[in-house]
């Protein structure tokens, strides 16, 4: 399989995607250009296996550097200050300079958390992400956002950081459950949702017609599809992330889905839907609102639920859901602008979405009932 390479062009601060299988073993080549210290600090988790982080590790140390490993723990509730401080003390420790690096193994717990430890750490170090989850790879991994979770909400301490490089392997995801790889086709999906107001369009046909066509190769892991769905989403992201690193226009329509998602993943505390499953409900909420505001037609939201659905992935709240919780989470949301919440709609068609800013509170809290 050719290696394929997609630029997330920020001047000074660009940098390569590289996605093929295989790769893992072959990290080093790909860093000598970018002429790292010799410290690498593996951060990992201790649900992604240990012959990723073993193969990683003989792969740098083979090729001269000095490779330290740290395993935290799995899951969206301990992407925390402990976490972080953590990571601090074991660079600290180990007595990482401003030339060495941290690499993120694993999913997007794991890029948001490393990144911003590298980002703060000696005021920023080098940062390499190697995301093991299709969530990771389409999105998380990609862009420079870095955070940590507080009680107050989900991802309200963070910074923009972008890696050095983000190196994809799709043969790890062969080693997930089916339930994490749905968690990142929530985010697939959503792609599929904007890419037309992305202007970054799939060759031949829509990425949705394209999903639905090959639901069952995705959901088996057809290394070619999933080559090609895993390419065109961080196309889209690397395109809308060189026009706009730190979201003051287009970057926002990346968003869809994820005002709502922020506010149920915290008022569960992360521990009932994963952030793919919640992003998942958020998008068919966008679309019922979207459909009461006379964005899109009742055929267009029905589409984008009933493709949600087949896919495996919740499209409502549980009927004894946390409303009131819910609610107060989504007005701690980053998105919220002079006491409003920013919403990313769906617009006209299929691929298009629209920013709105001028939803009634009570409108959502009615619509997070029903």
């Amino acid at each position: 399989m050719k290696m394929k390479t997609i630029i997330v062009e920020l001047k000074d601060k660009s940098y390569k995607i590289l996605i093929k299988s295989k790769l893992l073993s072959t990290v080093s080549t790909h860093l000598k250009s970018l002429k790292l210290g010799k410290k690498i600090l593996i951060i990992t988790q201790d649900k992604v296996p240990k012959s990723y982080t073993n193969t990683l590790k003989q792969n740098l140390e083979h090729n001269g550097y000095n490779v330290f490993t740290l395993v935290l723990k799995s899951g969206e509730n301990h992407k925390d200050l402990k976490s972080l401080l953590t990571i601090i003390a074991n660079a600290t420790k180990n007595k990482f300079e401003r030339n060495d690096t941290f690499c993120a193994l694993g999913g997007g717990v794991i890029s948001d958390l490393a990144g911003f430890a590298a980002s703060i750490y000696y005021r920023g170090l080098n940062f390499i992400s190697i995301p093991t989850t299709l969530l990771g790879m389409v999105d998380a991994a990609i862009g420079g956002k870095t955070a940590v979770n507080i009680k107050e909400g989900k991802n309200l301490l963070g910074t923009f950081y972008q890696p050095r490089i983000v190196i994809i392997d799709p043969s790890t995801l062969r080693t997930l459950k089916k339930r994490e790889v749905l968690v990142g086709m929530g985010e697939v999906i959503k792609y599929g949702l904007l890419e037309k107001s992305a202007g970054v369009i799939f060759p031949n046909m829509s990425f949705i017609k394209y999903l639905k066509e090959n639901k069952l190769k995705i959901l088996n892991l057809s290394e070619s599809i999933i080559l090609n769905i895993i390419s065109h989403s961080a196309n889209i992201k690397a395109h809308i992330v060189s026009k706009d690193e730190k979201e003051s226009g287009i970057r926002a329509i990346l968003n869809l889905g994820h005002t709502f998602a922020h506010g149920i993943e915290q008022a569960y505390d992360y521990k009932t839907y994963t952030h793919g499953e919640a992003v998942s409900i958020g998008m068919c909420l966008a679309a019922k609102l979207a459909f009461k505001h006379q964005l899109i037609s009742i055929s267009i939201q029905n589409e984008i639920i009933n493709l949600i659905s087949d896919f495996g992935l919740p499209t409502t709240l549980q009927k004894t859901a946390p409303v009131d919780k819910i609610f107060r989470s989504m007005l701690h949301d980053k998105k919220v602008k002079d006491g409003k919440l920013k919403f990313i709609l769906p617009h006209k068609e299929i691929g298009k979405v629209k920013v709105v800013s001028d939803i009634d509170l009570k409108e959502i809290k009615d619509l997070l009932t029903n």
